[in-house]
């Protein structure tokens, strides 16, 4: 979403281009809008800090030698498309509970949250080994009361953009 203002009340008309931080090179996004608003699928780049650049022109209603642009540019911002990783270690007893090893991944933002289920029940929160959310890589260890045994467990994380990664396994003791 974007304002822009003409003194002599021309219509405007938008285009929105985009640029990797770093690269120099503008690239188109959309032209010809009217609206001071634009939806941007961000799945369709890949993942990077962007700046956007919005050019609005009133040649429509003007000749091309008396036409006028202006640019804004955007501050930068983060695009994530890819999920957290969750990868289950292993799984042990310890006196009559299962310990549950796992290691949660992301290659481009923090890990916010992290919760677990067990068999479909109510999500619960997990707490990382160092006992705060705070890097890309988090490590897990999970305290399971027996009554988990042979029962499903789902593991979900999120990371700072919202993108969810899962991952699951049967609570067994090894070899079983």
């Amino acid at each position: 979403v974007w304002r822009a203002d003409d003194e002599n009340n021309d219509e405007l008309e938008y285009a929105v281009y985009y640029r990797r931080e770093g690269e120099t090179a503008w690239l188109p996004l959309k032209s010809g809008l009217r609206d001071t608003l634009m939806v941007w699928d961000t799945s369709s780049v890949p993942n990077g800090t962007y700046v956007l650049r919005v050019s609005a022109s009133d040649a429509l209603g003007n000749a091309a030698d008396s036409a006028l642009t202006g640019d804004l540019e955007s501050s930068s911002f983060d695009i994530d498309n890819v999920a957290p990783t969750v990868a289950i270690g292993g799984v042990r007893r310890d006196g009559t509970a299962y310990v549950v090893t796992a290691d949660v991944r992301d290659t481009d933002s923090a890990i916010i949250r992290v919760e677990y289920s067990v068999d479909a029940q109510r999500w619960q929160s997990a707490f990382s080994r160092d006992g705060i959310l705070d890097g890309r890589q988090e490590a897990f260890e999970l305290r399971l009361e027996a009554a988990a045994g042979g029962r499903g467990l789902v593991i979900r994380a999120t990371d700072a953009l919202g993108n969810v990664g899962t991952g699951q396994v049967v609570v067994r003791e090894p070899g079983r």
